[in-house]
Formats: structure tokens, sequence, C-alpha cells
């Protein structure tokens, strides 16, 4: 499948301006970036290139002052996975993971060794979301004694549970889940290319127990329910799933959302109320922002 990529130049240049670029090409098509100097590189698969919805996105961009300009050029999929792999710069996340492609060794000090070869997906661990999520996934909780034992290989919240990743991209946070200790994955994602892309990567840590669909919520039974949900998407989705978030955990289950900046948090906040959900923790970088709920046992 061809692809087109997309070189944007942002004047001023801000990462947070080119963060807010991002998020809002995902709306139109956009499946995977890279930040270069002062430019934001795009990429779509060019059956879903529509110059005139990206023109009208850049002429309503929310920021004013700044200026985008843009040129693009088709590459080939098997040109693109080669140039993206060949760039995939190991990524650490604090002392918790180290994320690196195939073509690079393990490092000591880590407690989680992740390996990826993100292709055509997104979630390698370079953006604010997905460091997010995964310091949620995987850090002790905040209550934990500071006279505990040091931390096991299995993380506090997964260790024996079972785990919904939707919108898996490279498959990033359900491999960290059943390097965590969860005892089963359940991973979907309506791009083709994703879904090759988690079970390649799966493969590639050495793991068992996942279950992995092409599709969105609806490939889930709606009886079946898990301990934690995990979704790093767009702000507009989870506000119209989020009741079926809910539906899908079990009670005093986990949610774990991002995708989203700060400033859209009180909407959030006030949906997942409505739907049975406390907020017990929220992270926050680069203005985008991750939150952990919990569901009321009470809650139908």
């Amino acid at each position: 499948m061809d692809y087109l990529v997309f070189h944007f130049k942002i004047e001023p240049y801000d990462e947070a301006y080119s963060d807010v670029l991002a998020s809002e090409l995902c709306d139109v098509g956009f499946d995977s970036f890279e930040t270069i100097s002062n430019e934001l590189t795009g990429y779509i698969r060019s059956d879903m290139a529509d110059l005139a919805a990206i023109d009208s996105l850049l002429s309503t961009y929310p920021i004013p002052g700044v200026r985008i300009r843009y040129d693009y050029t088709p590459v080939p999929s098997a040109d693109w996975n080669s140039c993206w792999e060949s760039s995939f710069e190991p990524i650490s996340i604090d002392d918790l993971a180290y994320i690196h492609s195939p073509s690079f060794p393990p490092k000591q000090g880590f407690q989680y060794d992740i390996v990826i070869s993100p292709q055509m997906a997104f979630g390698s661990g370079s953006h604010s979301t997905t460091r997010l999520m995964l310091r949620l996934l995987l850090s002790p909780s905040a209550s934990s004694s500071s006279s505990a034992p040091p931390p096991s290989p299995h993380s506090e919240i997964l260790s024996r549970t079972t785990v919904l990743d939707i919108g898996s991209g490279t498959g990033i946070l359900g491999i960290a889940a059943l390097l965590g200790g969860c005892e089963h994955l359940t991973a979907i994602d309506i791009d083709t290319d994703s879904v090759r892309n988690t079970l390649e990567n799966l493969s590639l840590n050495s793991l068992h127990n996942y279950d992995v669909r092409e599709g969105d919520l609806s490939v889930i039974s709606s009886e079946q329910t898990f301990d934690i949900v995990l979704s790093n998407i767009h702000l507009n989705v989870h506000l119209s799933q989020m009741a079926s978030y809910s539906s899908h955990l079990n009670p005093g289950g986990r949610l774990l959302l991002s995708g989203f900046f700060t400033s859209d948090s009180s909407e959030l906040l006030s949906k997942a109320s409505l739907s049975g959900l406390e907020l017990t923790e929220m992270l926050e970088e680069n203005e985008w922002c991750a939150m952990s709920f919990r569901k009321n046992p009470s809650s139908l």
C-alpha cells in the first residue's frame, strides 16, 4: 500500500504548535509523524489523502500568528518501512521502559525492555501520549509506601488481569501490559497495517496469551468485560465511546485514556462521571494529558 509523505513547515516553530497540528491531521487520515527541526513530517495512505480537507484544516489552525506551508511526495510502503526503521532511535521512559528496534540491543537499568518495529503504525513511544500511558500502566501507584520493597517485574495494577487495548497501533501498550503481568490481552484496531504490526511486535517480544482483531469496539462481545481498558486515540472518540468503555469494564476496573490536551480534561471528566467512572490519577506532558479512572463497583 502506497503512502504520501507531507512536509509541514511551521513558522514560528514550537513543539506545542507541532503537536496541535499532528492531532488535527489525525482527523483527516494521517497516521504517523516525525519531527525534524521546525518541520512536521506526516504520513498518510494515498487513497485517504484529501488535499481540500488538509487545506481547510490549515486555514482554521487554532493558534493565531502561526504560518504553515507544506509539500508532499509519494513513498512506496516498502521504502517507507525501511526509512522509518533505519531512523528509529531507542527511547527511554524514566527507568521504566527502554523501547528499541531489533537492530539495537537491550539496555540495563530499566524495568521493562520493549522491542518495536514501528512500520506504518502509531505508537513508538516517542509521543507524549504514549509515554504518559506507559507511566500510568507500569509505574507503582502514588499511594505505595516509600518503605515498600523494590518493585517486582510485574506492575502493581497489571498482575493477573485481563486487558483490552483499543486502537493498538504498534501494540506497544499491549506489549507493556503483558510484560507487566496481565494474564490475557485483547487488542483491536481499525487499520489492517496496525493489526499486522501489533502481531509482529508481540512476536518480537516472545509474548503469548493475546487476541488481536481488526475493527472497532463492535468486534468485542457486549458481554465481554476486562479488568483494564486502554485507549490512546482522539478526544472525540473518547467522548462518543465513554459509555462503551465503561460497559466493558469489570466493577472496580481501570480505564486509562490519553490522546487529548490538558485543556480538554474537564470535558472528559464530566463524561466519565456520567458513566460511573472516578478519576484516580492524571499526568501531563507538553500540554498533553493522560487519565486513569476506576469504575464504581455499584455502576450498572
